[in-house]
């Protein structure tokens, strides 16, 4: 098929390296969207250990809509996760939720993701929450020093399953006490869109530039 005149001039035009890093670009947007490249991208960065007994259930925050105040999707799969463990699997006598305005948001996530965890059964004086952290070094740092005022022996770390490896690593340097990692069920929320595939992709290359950025400031 022959191209318009106008179009052959321009696919002329553009030298062979450009259609190339066109192409590949294509190919990527097309396999973010439609296939679970998120999940394999994200398989090295996964850290989950065995199930215990522990004396707090973390769950750590991972976005909220600034404009609504509705909890990311990755919030929500971890908030879900959580409230499956402590209902059912009854690991922990309380439910840590910590989140705080991130970003110039004005909603902080500890507040929303407490909301839904009592919408899932969990009962408001089991939910204890940490609404100032903005980053994963303050969830921490802010969690562990609760966890001092109150006696805690043991934790659960809770969150997406690309963040737990560094998730847990902070906490363990922040001086908590022994630290059971666990990710979040995927399934608990449906991601299967290519909007929310791609988001999730983006999540997890953001992941890796964190690791390497706390790296190479000695944080990792």
């Amino acid at each position: 098929m022959k191209l318009p005149e106008k179009y052959d001039r321009i696919y002329r035009k553009l030298p062979p390296a450009l259609w190339a890093l066109i192409g590949t670009l294509l190919v990527f947007v097309i396999l973010t969207g439609f296939t679970n490249l998120n999940v394999v991208l994200g398989r090295a960065l996964i850290e989950q250990e065995p199930l215990k007994n522990v004396d707090a259930l973390v769950i750590l925050g991972g976005g909220i809509d600034q404009d609504t105040g509705v909890l990311g999707f990755k919030t929500e799969e971890r908030v879900r996760t959580g409230a499956q463990l402590f209902l059912k699997n009854k690991i922990a006598p309380v439910v840590v939720v910590t989140g705080g305005k991130t970003h110039n948001n004005p909603f902080a996530e500890a507040p929303a993701m407490a909301k839904l965890l009592e919408q899932l059964g969990v009962k408001e004086n089991f939910i204890l929450q940490d609404d100032k952290a903005q980053n994963t070094l303050e969830n921490a740092a802010n969690v562990v020093a609760m966890g001092k005022r109150l006696g805690w022996k043991s934790i659960i770390v809770l969150t997406s399953d690309f963040h737990t490896s560094r998730a847990c690593t902070f906490f363990r340097r922040a001086g908590a006490p022994p630290v059971t990692c666990r990710a979040a069920d995927r399934k608990t929320v449906s991601q299967n869109s290519p909007i929310r595939r791609w988001e999730s992709t983006k999540a997890v290359l953001r992941e890796y530039a964190a690791n390497v950025y706390y790296w190479l400031i000695g944080r990792r």
